[in-house]
Formats: C-alpha cells, structure tokens, sequence
C-alpha cells in the first residue's frame, strides 16, 4: 500500500521577539496620577518596547492608549477600524501626515490585544519580501478580521489602511469647538443615526438627531449635514433640503460631490430639470471646481428621462470628456430611452457602433504593444483594477492584458445595455416605419440574449432580476413582432392619430389661460416625435377636445361609451389588456414619460402628468365610470409608519378628486399587497366621503 509523502513545511522567517507586557488595570474607575502603579506600569512597557516601537499609556481620561507608528502610505481611519476587527476604541485620531494614530480604548486588553496585533503585523512587513508585502497590507485583505465585524470591500488604489487615495479625511479627529476627543465618536454615532432614518424617510427623527448635535456644542461635519440633506431629498422635502445645504455652506463647509448628488437627486425626483442643472454648474464654480463622477452623471440623466428632456441629455453626455469620464452603459441605456421618444434612428444606431455599446476584438486587445517599465510610479493602478475612467487622456501606462480581463468582466453588463438599446430602436422605427430598421434591431436583441446565456450574470443585477429582465424583453420582442405583422393585413398605423390621444402636461399647466393650453400641449409632443408640420393639426384637434381648459372625451375618443381611468398606468401591460377585452373607452395616467407606452388601441388615451394635479385641472365632473390603482407605493418603508414621503400617490387631496370626477353610484377599486397599507387608505377613504358627502 503505497502511502502519499508528507509535504515539507517551508521553514517561516524568525521574527524578532516581543516582550510580555505586564498585566494592566482592567478597570478605569483608579485615579491615573505621575506616581499609581498604573502609570508606572506602562511607563516600564513603554521602556521595555524601546523608543522605536509603540507602547501604551494612560491618558488623564482614565483611557489606555495606543500609539501606531509608522503607518503604512494612505491610511486612513476606515482602514484602520477594519484592522482592529472586533476591538472597539473610544476615540481614534489619525494624523496622515506624520504617519501615525493614537486609539484609546476603555479596557486594559483591549489595548493589550492592540498593541499585539500591530506588532506582529509591523513584524511581518519588515520580514517579508518586497513583493510580498502587498499580500500581507491589510488595505487588500484583513489580517485580524474579528467576527463582530465584516471584512471591507476591496480598496481601489492605495497600499495603507484606506479605502482611495483621496479618503484622508480624519472622522476620529476632535471637532472645531467640540468638548473633548471623545465628542469626535458622538458625532460619528449621531451621523450613522441620521443616514439610518434617511433611509427609512423618518425625516422628524433625522432632524431631531441632528439637533442634538447642535444641543452638545459639537460641530457638524459635511457628512452629518450630507445625511439630514439625504434624509428631506427621500422624503421629497426639497425646501428643507435647500435650506440644509445653505445651512452647510454657511457654517464654511465645501460641498462635494456626495452632497451635490443628493441634491440633485432630490430636484430630478421633483421633475425641476432646471434646478438640478444648477446644482451641476455651482459644482463647477467652486474654488477649486468639483467634477461630476459617473453615479452623478447618471442620476441627472435619469431625471431628464422622467420629464422627457432631451437638450439637458445631450449637453451632459457631451461633457464627459471634458470631465474626464468615460460614457458607460447606463447613461447610454438613458440618452438612448430619449431618443427613441423622439424616434431618432440614426442617432441610436450610431450609439450602437461607439463604445461602450461596440463590441471590442479580442485580436486588437492581445496585438496592442505591452512594454515594461522598472517603475511603478508608471503604471496606473487604477487601470489594474478597472476603476480608471480617463482611457487615452490617462499619462500612465495601461496594460493591455488588464484590458482584456476588464472586457471579459464587462461583457455581461455590455450584452445586457445592447439588449435594452436595440429593444429601444425596434420600438421607434416601429412607429416611424420603417419594417427593415426594426427587423434588424429585434434580431439585435435576440443576438445578446443568445450570447449572454454562457456567460456568468451583470456585476449589478442578480441571476433572477437579469432573467426576469429578459423575459420582459422577450414579451416586448413578441408584442413589435405582433404590430408588423398587423400592419400588413390591416390598416396603417396613423401616428397622428395616436398623438391625437396623447396629452403630456407640461410644469405649471394649471396657470395657463384655456387658450393657451392647447399650443402647449402640442409642444410637449415633440418629445414623442411629432414633427414641425403635423403639430398645427394637432393643435387643432386638442382645442375641439378642451373646453374650458377641460378634456371632453366624446371628442377624445368619438364616442358616448362610459370613460374608466387607471391611476399610475406604468407600461400600461394591464390597461392594454383592458382595453382590449372591453368596448369601453380608457384613460392610462402615468408620471413618468419614458413609461408611458405607446400602444395601436383607439380606446385608449394616454395621459403624462402628477395625478392629483391632472385630475384637479383637465377632468371635469362626474365624467368617469371606474377608477382603478393598482399596486401603490406606500408612503412607509417595510411597514414603518414612522416614515414620511411626498412621493406617495394616494393623498387625501386625491379622494377628494376622484369623489368629484365620479359618476354616481359608480367605484374605486385599488389593488395591493400590503395588509397595512391598505387599512391606511380604508381610513383615509372613510374620512374624506364623511366630509364630502
């Protein structure tokens, strides 16, 4: 029987002996003078570990401190609460320039064990290789990760205990006119608290937080004000948000890019285009200027999705290369959602042929020329790890293997944005007309969804969401295929005709005079392609269906057949179906532009705008048979009632409308799958038809 070798054990490097500290109080309750035994006690461990090594001492807190030195380049104090694991210090300070951090802790072991794990970390770099100190810099991987805590994601550029090169920024350090350096912890456990009920929308608990962090004499931070700011953005409370950021200015705080992100987020949600714009110049005011990153990119371009704004689209994706950024997938995905409103063909279909939407040649990456450099001041390790945006403009060295990896790793996520933009070009050249576009755009989709099943799912989308992702698309793919195919046995479709149902309110309708609301109306539709010549028809047809500023549906629709309207209509899947399968006539009201469909049904009429606000100035009195909502959104987070948000539908002021635009003894119907919700409104429902009635 033939018995396996055993593998010889590599001998490990000596490491150089560290003396035993002696036993320290546990408690801190003792007076800490020149002359108790627990002074002299650390003094002794402090002499014992010699002048170059750190040591702890006892502060005239009561506190047990410990000094680490030198710090490995680009610490930073997130770093080094992963580096302590499940040890928690009382109070950090970390000064980045003179590479060292003083962290306080309350009990004598905790210091202890401190103390030890810094020395034989600090042993271990010494000892190793130069090539491999990089495997044992905790920055890369945790060393002593405790169980109490998680290890932290992967850094993106720096060899110390940090997170980015830029994050020096010293959390644990004592605030401008704060107490003591114990206050610098308050604050940072205040700040956590309000990020926390930001994003459960309890606004009165954020800004009761925040108040006492005044209440205390302590200093908000940017962070703490970028929290209570998050917090009124999630609530929609757009003046309470305004009034924190000059707030923040005032107290001579910069604003960064995290701040202005929330912000702007905040006016996209609202539908102000024009005050998040805004906030992006005053970015780019500043002394010296803050650039925008990608993630804010983003949030401003899906803000000009929702309204339907294609001039701000443009000039934002225009100016990527002057910011230095690279245009990625999603911000393709959005420009290209705008496009295909305005049915601009050409325009998406030259997208299509750019990157990152191109497919890239393993052979070009593989033939590029590799050459070696002896410095690694030369290489971009930004570009290592796939975070450099800046491609050509970039002055340090790219390696092209780096780039074949990084291709292979964005592939999925490529495949996916190629899916979504040619389902887009299929739909307008659907509508525009023209059948061999379309075709082709339609076997795109199916191409990327054929070559993305051997590859592993999107970085950002689970396996199920990129499954049931592309199922819709599926359905979408059958539903054009369906709409060619009637177009050869029956009728054309007219797209006049459809647009002749379609009213896309526009911001401060309400003050408009009766005659002047039709020629805006017929503006907005240029955003779903109508064009110069067919918009005075249009205009014409929309002042026969208003009267009085007032939508008259036997004009609308050219019949006397009862009128049902669904509340927050989406896609319109649901509506269609209705549509379909009944005589009636029916009004699909929808926020969003970019979701409001465009389907080939003479019963259906399309209406873009906030519901109360439509309801309240276009639909006149007991005009409509049923009103159905299906699946609102709640204006609680799981079920915190505690919660508060303006971004809910169904309002008080929205019963009241839907009581006056009803017929009598007709209905509302409202589906959904929150028990507690739906209690909410059977109360809300009850006291507005008291006080109506």
């Amino acid at each position: 029987m033939l018995k396996t070798p055993k593998k010889r054990k590599r001998p490990r490097p000596e490491q150089p002996e560290q003396p035993e500290l002696p036993e320290l109080p546990e408690t801190v309750g003792e007076a800490a003078g020149p002359g108790s035994r627990a002074a002299r006690e650390a003094t002794e461990a402090a002499d014992e570990l010699g002048p170059q090594r750190p040591g702890i001492e006892r502060t005239a807190a009561g506190l047990f401190q410990v000094c680490l030195t030198p710090l490995p380049k680009g610490s930073s104090q997130k770093g080094l609460r992963s580096f302590m694991g499940n040890l928690v210090p009382a109070s950090l300070q970390l000064d980045s320039a003179a590479g060292q951090a003083n962290v306080c802790f309350q009990d004598a072991s905790d210091a202890k064990l401190c103390l030890e794990r810094w020395n034989g970390l600090n042993a271990a770099l010494t000892s190793a290789p130069k090539k491999r100190r990089r495997l044992l810099d905790p920055s890369q991987k945790p060393v002593f990760a405790g169980p109490a805590r998680s290890a932290p994601r992967a850094p993106i550029e720096s060899r110390g205990f940090s997170e980015s090169e830029d994050e020096h920024v010293d959390l644990g350090a004592k605030p401008k006119g704060g107490p003591s350096a114990d206050g610098s912890s308050e604050l940072l456990a205040l700040t956590r608290k309000i990020a926390s009920f930001a994003a459960q929308r309890r606004l009165s608990d954020a800004i009761k937080t925040f108040d006492r962090i005044l209440a205390k004499g302590l200093a908000p931070s940017v962070q703490a004000y970028a929290s209570l700011l998050n917090a009124h953005v999630n609530s929609g409370d757009m003046p309470g948000a305004a009034s924190t950021f000059r707030k923040m200015l005032a107290d001579g705080l910069r604003s960064n890019v995290v701040v202005a992100t929330a912000l702007l987020k905040g006016y996209c949600r609202a539908g102000d285009i024009q005050a998040a714009s805004g906030v992006l110049q005053d970015m780019m005011r500043q002394d010296p200027p803050v650039k925008p990153d990608l993630r804010l990119v983003n949030t401003l371009l899906r803000g000009c999705v929702r309204v339907g704004d294609l001039q701000t689209a443009e000039s934002v994706f225009d100016r990527l290369a002057e910011w230095q950024l690279q245009p990625d997938a999603s911000n393709c995905i959005f420009l290209v959602s705008l496009l295909s409103q305005r049915l601009r063909t050409k325009s998406i279909g030259a997208l299509l042929r750019k990157p990152p939407l191109e497919a890239v040649d393993q052979g070009n990456l593989l033939s590029q020329p590799t050459t070696s450099t002896s410095s690694d001041q030369n290489i971009c390790r930004f570009w290592a790890k796939g975070k450099c945006n800046k491609g050509s403009a970039c002055p340090f060295f790219h390696d092209s293997a780096v780039a074949k990896a990084k291709k292979d790793r964005d592939e999925p996520e490529r495949l996916a944005a190629v899916a979504s933009v040619s389902l887009h070009l299929a739909h307008a050249a659907a509508l525009s007309g023209k059948t061999r576009c379309c075709v082709r755009a339609l076997c795109g989709v199916e191409s990327a969804h054929a070559a993305a099943k051997d590859l592993p799912r999107a970085r950002n989308a689970s396996k199920e969401q990129q499954q049931s992702k592309q199922r819709e698309q599926e359905q979408e793919v059958k539903a054009i295929r369906d709409f060619l195919a009637s177009q050869k046995k029956g009728p054309a479709f007219n797209f006049s005709d459809f647009l002749g149902r379609c009213f896309l309110v526009p911001a401060g309708f309400a003050t408009l005079e009766p005659a002047e609301r039709c020629q805006a109306l017929a503006s907005e539709l240029q955003s779903w392609g109508l064009r110069q010549p067919a918009q005075e028809p249009i205009q014409q047809r929309f002042a026969r269906c208003l009267q009085e500023g007032r939508l008259r549906w036997s004009k609308v629709f050219g019949s006397q057949a009862p009128v049902k309207l669904e509340l927050g209509a989406g896609s319109g899947e649901w509506v269609a179906a209705q549509a379909k399968a009944d005589e009636t006539n029916w009004v699909a009201l929808e926020l969003m532009r970019d979701r409001a469909a465009t389907w080939d049904l003479r019963n259906i009429c399309v209406v873009c705008g906030e519901a109360t606000k439509i309801l309240e100035h276009l639909v006149p009195n007991c005009c409509i048979s049923h009103v159905f909502i299906n699946f609102p959104e709640p204006p609680f987070v799981s079920g915190d009632e505690a919660a508060e948000s303006n971004f809910h539908m169904v309002t008080p002021e929205l019963f009241a409308e839907m009581h006056r635009i009803l017929r009598k003894e007709c209905q509302i119907t409202i589906l959904s799958d929150n028990h507690r919700y739906m209690q909410s409104l059977a109360r809300m429902a009850r006291i507005e038809w008291c006080l109506l009635v």
